[in-house]
């Protein structure tokens, strides 16, 4: 197992065409077919599959219109790069104060730091970027190629008369690849960053054996608390009947977060079983006939992600929902033989106190008005500042062996405590 999105597309291709680059925008993925998108990113990535990505254009997600960009030469595709335009707050991840600021301005003016963005990459919380561009290609071609999608990207959000242009989200790994290239056009800003938790390795030891006596007591006692409310879990791999129960909760967690890129609409839920077949599963937790919460999962051979939480916070503290979600979650990765679970961009805090790490995210941002590009140039980091790191808990028993677990399993991290005693 390693990190995810660690290079530019990873699919292998028989050559690499010279000759002049031809841009072509279409509205639909369809437009594309499948066996071009699997020129430039790998089938084998759940992630970045047509089929999630199919299903994400299906949805209909309000406010959002796509766009998608295709690099060919002399007939063969060198680069699929997917876009989309919706409206945001500029504030969306600033620090609390910033955003008070802001609040008291949008009193008289309503639209204040509100945008129409144009995004490369997709609305959904992926965790790493849609910058398809082939793998095959030598170095100087694919700068080329990258430079290219730079100005296409930048004249079509011009087009459109949108302001905002931003790439989501640049892996630590991948962040040197591409900024000496983009950097004449974009800024490069940290974005909400993602979390990791080791879990052990397969057939060694599991996460409850791993844990410091007092955590393991913590999760005994919480995991005791579902059973105590009369609360159930049950795995579903077709959750489409439920996806009208499911959505709500969803909106639920969205509404307490911070970051909101993106809110999915019930057919997102609905059409993904049938598009992704057996790399789509959900755990759901009932009490009596009540939906109560449920952990959305994607799958391929080499990952298991979780990545929608929905939640009822009327009934979170009742059966500890929110930490036996991730106790579920460590579950299932561990029936699937993985040792490692990536945990995704919110509640850094409790994430902190089970064990997890932190490992950065990035965006490349751009205006295409000059003055507020400038200003986007000086004040980015206030407007989208660096995730504070919570301290945490020494929660294993051998904290070494955690992060050279970590590092095995390529995984680029920050610890979230000061490595000293409680």
């Amino acid at each position: 197992m390693t990190a995810s999105a660690t290079a530019i597309g990873s699919a292998p291709a028989p050559h690499a065409p010279p000759g002049p680059l031809e841009l072509r925008w279409v509205s639909s993925i369809q437009d594309i077919g499948r066996e071009a998108w699997h020129t430039c990113f790998p089938p084998t990535d759940v992630m970045q599959a047509y089929e999630l990505h199919q299903a994400t254009e299906a949805a209909s997600i309000e406010d959002v219109q796509f766009h998608y960009l295709q690099v060919r030469s002399a007939g063969e595709v060198l680069a699929i790069v997917p876009c989309f335009r919706f409206r945001m707050s500029l504030t969306v991840i600033a620090p609390e104060n910033v955003n008070k600021v802001v609040s008291q301005v949008r009193r008289v003016l309503p639209g204040f730091l509100f945008l129409n963005a144009f995004v490369i990459g997709t609305p959904i919380a992926i965790c790493k970027d849609l910058l398809g561009v082939r793998p095959d290609l030598p170095k100087p071609r694919r700068d080329a190629v990258l430079r290219a999608i730079s100005d296409e990207v930048v004249a079509r959000a011009r087009h459109l008369k949108l302001g905002l242009v931003f790439m989501k989200e640049l892996t630590t790994r991948l962040l040197p690849e591409v900024r000496d290239v983009l950097s004449p056009r974009f800024s490069f800003v940290e974005s909400a960053a993602t979390t990791y938790l080791y879990l052990g390795e397969p057939g060694k030891s599991t996460f409850k054996e791993r844990l410091r006596k007092k955590y393991r007591s913590l999760m005994n006692n919480r995991m005791a608390r579902v059973q105590e409310a009369g609360m159930r879990w049950e795995q579903v791999a077709d959750f489409s009947p439920y996806a009208e129960r499911m959505h709500p909760l969803y909106l639920q967690v969205l509404n307490r977060s911070k970051i909101r890129f993106e809110t999915l609409s019930v057919e997102f839920f609905a059409r993904l079983p049938a598009l992704l077949g057996e790399r789509v599963f959900a755990l759901l937790c009932f009490k009596g006939e009540q939906l109560v919460s449920f952990e959305l999962f994607l799958k391929d051979d080499e990952w298991v992600h979780p990545i929608y939480l929905g939640l009822d916070y009327s009934l979170r503290d009742e059966g500890s929902l929110y930490f036996n979600s991730i106790y579920k979650i460590v579950e299932v990765l561990e029936a699937h033989g993985k040792a490692v679970v990536q945990l995704g961009q919110t509640s850094y805090a409790v994430k902190a106190s089970i064990g997890a790490v932190v490992d950065r995210l990035y965006l490349a941002v751009h205006h295409t008005n000059p003055v507020l590009d400038a200003l986007l140039k000086r004040f980015g980091a206030e407007l989208f500042p660096p995730t504070p790191l919570p301290r945490s808990q020494r929660v294993f028993r051998d904290m070494k062996e955690n992060d050279d677990g970590l590092a095995r399993h390529g995984i680029h991290f920050e610890r979230l405590d000061d490595g000293s005693e409680e």
